[in-house]
């Protein structure tokens, strides 16, 4: 079984819950978004999070299984260029909390 570490961004707000249960995947989705590069994931994530006046974000480092790793399409070619930021990937359900390496901060708060 072959692992690959990926970055998912989110609130500050977040992080503790996510510390406690993992992270949850999408009702939608049914995965959990992430991304290559924990600056990429804090790109993303910063866009919409500074919308909504929060200038601090989490971005959890995790190991995962790639075996449950497909493409996400909400991040274009056209938006990763815009937006600087890597693809997105999907992880096909919940991720738990073994498989959190770490949480990286970015903005102001930092």
């Amino acid at each position: 079984m072959s692992k690959r570490k990926l970055y998912h961004g989110t609130s500050v707000k977040n992080v503790d819950s996510i510390l406690e249960t993992g992270l949850k995947q999408s009702v939608f989705e049914q995965a959990v978004y992430l991304t290559e590069s924990a600056e990429s994931a804090a790109r993303w994530t910063g866009f919409k999070l500074s919308a909504m006046g929060e200038d601090t974000l989490a971005v959890i480092e995790v190991i995962v299984d790639e075996s449950k790793l497909s493409p996400g399409c909400d991040h274009s070619p056209m938006m990763q260029t815009m937006f600087g930021a890597g693809e997105s990937i999907l992880h096909e359900g919940d991720i738990t909390t073994d498989e959190i390496l770490n949480v990286i901060y970015f903005g102001k708060g930092v």
